[in-house]
C-alpha cells in the first residue's frame, strides 16, 4: 500500500507542477533559459582518502574503460558499447526480442536494422550486443582470454535497454535507465549500502593491520554504475567472474595496458605512456594503481580472508570504480552552440530561438529535462522529476524503477541527442522528428501510471521543425570530431568496425565531418523527417 501511495502522491505533485506552469504560461510568465553548463561544476566526492594523484587516476580509468582485454573474450571492453558519443550504433545484432511475460519473445524486425524500421511499434528493443554466453572457469595464464565453458548461446548476447551515452553521465544522481546504480559507491557493487553486509567491504592497512572497511563515498553514481557491466554474463563476462579474479587477470597475468589497442601519440590523457606504432602503453596495470591510489589500499600483500588474493586484487572494485567516474568526469559536454550563446558568443537563430522558446514553455521538455545539464535527474536537481513513465510502451513490458514498477526510466539529458540515437529505454525512435511527434501525440501507451505531463501538446508543424532545431544547438563539436578530451584509443568492435585512435586533435578534416546519428542516411534534413 506505501508504495501505490508514494506513487500516487509522485503523479499527483507532477500534475499540480504541471498546472501552476500552464497557469504561468497563460499569464505570459516565460520560463527562465538554461545557463552554460560551464557554470556548474563537475559534481565530484572528496576523494583525498583514497587517491593519491587525479591524474594518474584519469589515466588509469580511460585505460580501463577502453581495454578490450577486460572482457573475458579479450575483445569486449566498456568502451564497445559506448565508442559513438558514448552509445553504440552498431545494426547487427543489436536487437533483443524479450523473454519476460510482458514481450512475445520474437523478432519483429529483420536485421540488419535499417531506417524503414523506425519507429518502433512493437516490443523489439535495441540493445547492446555483449558476450557469448559461458560459465567461467579459470583465467588463462598470460593471456587476456578466460578459460570458460562450452557456449550457451548461439550469438553474442544483446542487451533488454538501449544503452545510455556516457557522456555527462557523472551529472546524474542515480545511473542507469532504473537509477539501480546509486549515487553512494561501497568500493564494490552498484547497489550503493554497504554498511549491513560485511561482503561489501575493502580491505585497509592500518596500526592494526590489514582489515576490512566499508564505504560511503557520494555523490559517485558513475562509480556505481561502472563496477556493473564487467561482471556481467550478457554484456562483458562469462558467468562466474569476480572482481579479485579481474584484478589478478588485468594486474598479475602478464597483460599490458590495451595491450591489443593503439593509442595516439597526442592522446590527451594516454600519449605520453603511448608505445605507438606498437601497441599497448609503456607502463602496467599494477604501476598505474599504485601511482593513482593511496598505499593503504594498494599491496601485494594477501588478504587475511584465507582467498589467496592478494590487496590490490581484492581492492580491484574500489579502483576500477573511482577511476572510471574520474575518467567520466572528463566527458563533459559544455562547449555547445548553445553554451556559446549563453556566454555570449554568437547568437541562435531566429528559428532556434523560437524552438527555445517551445522546449521551455509550450512543449513541457524542460518539465524533465531542465538545467544546464538538460535533465533532472542531475545532481544538481537533487533528482527531481528524474524518472518517469512517458507511454513510450506499455508497463508491462518492462517496469522500470523498482520496486515501484510503474515503467518510469530516467531522463536522460538531451546534450548531443543528435549522435545518440536511437531513443528512449527501447531506442525506438530514430530521428528528432520522431521524438517531437511522440511527444506531440502524448505518447503511445498512456495509462494511470504516465506522467502528467504526458498530453498531447498541439504543437504547429513550424514549432516542431523550430524545436528540433533547437535540440540540434545541444551538440558539442568536440564530441563529434572525438576531440580532446572525446579523443580514443584504436578500437575493434564486434559485428562492428575496426576504429584507428584518435589523437587530441580529433579527427574532423578533409571528407571526415566526424561522428554521423544513428543509421544517418547522408541527408543534412535527417532529423527533420518522420521516415528518413
Amino acid at each position: 500500500m506505501y508504495k501505490t501511495n508514494r506513487s500516487t502522491l509522485k503523479k499527483v505533485k507532477r500534475a499540480l507542477v504541471l498546472t501552476c506552469s500552464l497557469l504561468l504560461a497563460g499569464q505570459a510568465v516565460a520560463a527562465p533559459v538554461p545557463n552554460s553548463l560551464k557554470t556548474v561544476a563537475v559534481p565530484l566526492p572528496s576523494l583525498t582518502n583514497y587517491v593519491k594523484d587525479t591524474a594518474a587516476a584519469i589515466r588509469l580509468g580511460k585505460a580501463l574503460f577502453w581495454d578490450m582485454q577486460v572482457g573475458s573474450d579479450g575483445q569486449t571492453a566498456c568502451a564497445t558499447c559506448h565508442f559513438s558519443s558514448g552509445v553504440d550504433p552498431r545494426t547487427v545484432n543489436t536487437v533483443n526480442p524479450g523473454l519476460n511475460p510482458g514481450r512475445n519473445g520474437v523478432f519483429d524486425v529483420t536485421l540488419p536494422l535499417d531506417k524503414t524500421d523506425f519507429p518502433f511499434m512493437h516490443d523489439d528493443v535495441v540493445g547492446s550486443q555483449g558476450v557469448v554466453h559461458k560459465n567461467f572457469i579459470s583465467l588463462t595464464s598470460g593471456s587476456a582470454v578466460d578459460t570458460c565453458g562450452s557456449a550457451l548461446s548461439t550469438d553474442r548476447r544483446v542487451t533488454d535497454r538501449n544503452s545510455p551515452s556516457t557522456v555527462l553521465s557523472v551529472f546524474h544522481k542515480d545511473n542507469f535507465w532504473d537509477g539501480r546504480a546509486k549515487s553512494t559507491f561501497n568500493g564494490v557493487d552498484i547497489s550503493g549500502n554497504s554498511i549491513t553486509d560485511p561482503l561489501k567491504a575493502i580491505w585497509v592497512t592500518g596500526r592494526k593491520g590489514m582489515v576490512k572497511a566499508s564505504l560511503s563515498i557520494s555523490p559517485a553514481s558513475t562509480a556505481s554504475q561502472a563496477v556493473g557491466p564487467p561482471l556481467n554474463a550478457v554484456e562483458m563476462s562469462c558467468e562466474g567472474l569476480t572482481f579479485p579474479l579481474l584484478g589478478r587477470k588485468m594486474v598479475n597475468n602478464g597483460l599490458t595496458p590495451l595491450g591489443a589497442q593503439v593509442v595516439h601519440t597526442t592522446d590527451s590523457v594516454l600519449g605520453s605512456l603511448s608505445k605507438s606504432p606498437a601497441t599497448g602503453l609503456n607502463t602496467t596495470y599494477k604501476a598505474m594503481i599504485q601511482a593513482a591510489f593511496q598505499s593503504t589500499y594498494v599491496s601485494d600483500t594477501l588478504v587475511p580472508n584465507g582467498s589467496g588474493f592478494t590487496q590490490t586484487e581484492q581492492n580491484f572494485s574500489l579502483f576500477w570504480g573511482l577511476a572510471v567516474m574520474l575518467y567520466e568526469a572528463t566527458l563533459n559536454p559544455n562547449d555547445t552552440p548553445f553554451d556559446k550563446s549563453r556566454e555570449g558568443g554568437p547568437a541562435l537563430t531566429a528559428q532556434q530561438l523560437v524552438g527555445q522558446d517551445v522546449f521551455l514553455n509550450k512543449g513541457g521538455c524542460a518539465g524533465c529535462h531542465g538545467g544546464p545539464e538538460f535533465t533532472n535527474a542531475s545532481i544538481q536537481t537533487g533528482g527531481r522529476g528524474d524518472f518517469t513513465n512517458t507511454a513510450v510502451r506499455p508497463v508491462s513490458e518492462d517496469g522500470g524503477v523498482q520496486p515501484a514498477n510503474d515503467g518510469e526510466f530516467k531522463s536522460n539529458t538531451i546534450r548531443n541527442i543528435e549522435l545518440t540515437g536511437p531513443y528512449f529505454h527501447n531506442g525506438g525512435y530514430l530521428t528528432l522528428q520522431q521524438l517531437v511527434d511522440f511527444y506531440n501525440r502524448g505518447g503511445d501507451h498512456p495509462s494511470g501510471a504516465t506522467d502528467a505531463q504526458i498530453t498531447p501538446l498541439g504543437l504547429t508543424t513550424a514549432e516542431q521543425t523550430a524545436l528540433v532545431d533547437f535540440m540540434l544547438t545541444l551538440t558539442d563539436n568536440r564530441v563529434k570530431c572525438e576531440q580532446a578530451p572525446f579523443d580514443r584509443p584504436s578500437i575493434n568492435i564486434p559485428n562492428g568496425t575496426n576504429l584507428t585512435a584518435v589523437g587530441s586533435a580529433g579527427r574532423c578534416s578533409g571528407t571526415d565531418t566526424g561522428i554521423k546519428p544513428f543509421l544517418y542516411t547522408g541527408d543534412p534534413q535527417f532529423h527533420f523527417q518522420m521516415t528518413p
